[in-house]
């Protein structure tokens, strides 16, 4: 058997690659999107105040503001996929977040700074819906958390490639080095935007009728009635816009990791710091192995509520073990122990929650108002993300006693109200679907050579 095939079976068999048309493509799109992202992430901040030499204070505050417009006109994306479908939309999403981050080369003061942040911001803000929806478009309904869960294992992996690539390349060539990652992100999504027009798409039926409705839309509103009207819609079901605010606090296991566990090591137990690049490892190859198995069985609404439970379960498991190593002094040995067990049952809290919050953020969202929908629950991160380092640092700095127990429950509290209202909810009927005429530049025959070429 060769290399290839060994890579296929894996990826189908172990990790879970879904046989649909376009998956392996989509594959390539997540990992490519995921280097450039892991290449970039690490120096950004490092290339504005070595290279470009703002000051730290400054950078901070342009990358919150543009963090802060990006969230904000993340609803207009949600529109325009419901009207232009979600491929266009992630095409040019990917177009101008290589716009931008080639922009970020050019930057000479705070002003260009920000200019360039903004339009990075906005279009990464604005792909995140897009891409929900697009996988939404490519497979059943059956097939979409199971494809959600690989994009998000093969993710983890171009992470890690894109981390490694960029200490390599800033380690040899120090300021030529940051020249050559921002350049190279820039490329990824440029890369990433060309396989996108490769894949076969299909649109809701509901959601053509919808836009050429308001497309069509006579008088004084013209075609701007369409998106006022949708989002009155969204904002009327009462249901999914708690379940959106609820995941703000169900997103708390992300902050806890990548904030709180370095943290709390450092200064709350006799562990070596170095033990957090392990640990960090250890929940990386976790998520490649095990995220697509976990959705088993998971791909209706009404089969959620258990796996809320189980992610309130197992970070509630986490904290207490995280909480009891900094009880154990001097004994390496025992604090070691519990740290693994800790991230072991963290990483379990990340896998259930990621499960429900697919679940009933696509399946809650109607076809004809699917950008709408998936655009307010992508808010909950942004959310999350202003929130969420301010409180676990506040809590672990000023009252390490309490902590954890605070970040479970309030991690439980949003795992289980999202559990108790995910609990008979009706999913909106599904139509009917036909081919997206603009984006098919893939004919459907090509599928099965696409399939053979790109694993």
């Amino acid at each position: 058997m060769s290399a290839p095939d060994v890579l296929r079976r894996l990826a189908r068999n172990w990790i879970g690659l879904p046989d649909v048309p376009g998956a392996r493509r989509w594959a390539w799109v997540a990992v490519i999107d995921a280097v450039g992202t892991g290449m970039r992430i690490p120096v950004t901040v490092l290339y504005l105040t070595a290279v470009v030499q703002l000051p730290a204070a400054s950078v901070g505050v342009g990358l919150g503001v543009a963090a802060l417009v990006g969230t904000v006109c993340a609803p207009a994306a949600g529109a325009l996929i419901d009207r232009l479908g979600p491929k266009t939309v992630v095409i040019a999403c990917f177009l101008t977040a290589a716009t931008g981050y080639f922009g970020y080369l050019a930057i000479r003061d705070w002003v260009s700074f920000m200019v360039v942040a903004v339009v990075a911001e906005i279009a990464e803000h604005s792909a995140r819906p897009a891409k929900q929806a697009l996988v939404a478009a490519m497979v059943t309904p059956e097939q979409r958390v199971p494809l959600m869960a690989f994009q998000r294992s093969v993710r983890n992996i171009g992470f890690g490639l894109g981390g490694l690539t960029s200490a390599a390349l800033v380690a040899l060539k120090a300021h030529t080095g940051y020249t050559m990652v921002l350049a190279g992100d820039a490329v990824s999504f440029l890369v990433a935007a060309a396989l996108v027009i490769g894949i076969h798409v299909t649109r809701p039926a509901a959601a053509r009728a919808a836009a050429a409705a308001g497309a069509g839309t006579g008088g004084g509103g013209g075609g701007k009635a369409s998106p006022r009207g949708g989002f009155r819609e969204v904002l009327a079901d009462r249901r999914y816009v708690a379940l959106a605010v609820l995941n703000t606090l169900v997103m708390t296991h992300v902050t806890a990791l990548n904030v709180g566990v370095p943290l709390w090591i450092d200064q709350h137990t006799a562990a070596s710091p170095g033990l957090v690049g392990v640990l960090f490892a250890m929940n990386t190859a976790l998520v490649v192995l095990l995220q697509v198995r976990l959705t088993k069985g998971i791909s209706r609404v009404g089969q959620t509520p258990p796996v809320y439970a189980r992610a309130a379960a197992a970070f509630a498991l986490a904290a207490i073990a995280y909480w009891a190593a900094s009880l154990a002094g001097d004994a390496l040995s025992v604090v070691v122990v519990l740290l693994v067990v800790g991230v072991l049952a963290h990483t379990a809290a990340e896998l259930y929650g990621a499960v429900g919050e697919w679940t009933v953020s696509v399946n809650l969202a109607p076809e004809h108002l699917r950008g709408r929908y998936l655009s307010l629950f992508s808010i909950s991160f942004s959310a999350h993300q202003a929130i969420g380092p301010v409180l676990v640092i506040v809590l672990i700095t000023q009252a390490p006693g309490i902590a954890w127990f605070v970040l479970a429950a309030v991690l439980g509290v949003g795992c289980l109200a999202s559990a108790w209202l995910a609990h008979g909810a009706e999913e909106p009927a599904e139509t009917g679907t036909t081919t997206e005429p603009a984006a098919a530049t893939a004919a459907p025959g090509t599928d099965s050579k696409e399939a053979s070429s790109t694993a």
